[in-house]
């Protein structure tokens, strides 16, 4: 596994993106000390990343496990029949 300086990663950051694809992770360190990490990653992945991620995301699930705790729910058929809420 390769290890970088932040004055590195800014000087070639190009370099160091083709050394991630070619040879895996890259460790971004600063003052000497690991910080971060340049990792592959594909598309799949980075959806997955940011859905897990989400505030909104987060905040919607909450909102409808605590609908279904309170049985605040409607069956597909009454939602499309037009009746929203119970």
């Amino acid at each position: 596994m390769k290890f970088v300086s932040i004055s590195e990663l800014k000087q070639d950051t190009s370099g160091v993106v083709r050394e991630v694809k070619r040879n895996g992770p890259v460790v971004v360190v600063r003052h000497g000390k690991p910080c971060a990490a340049v990792i592959r990653i594909s598309p799949d992945e980075l959806d997955q990343l940011l859905f897990e991620d989400s505030a909104l995301v987060k905040q919607a699930v909450e909102e409808a496990l605590d609908d279904m705790r309170h049985k605040r729910h409607v069956t597909l058929k009454d939602y499309l029949r037009g009746k929203r809420s119970p």
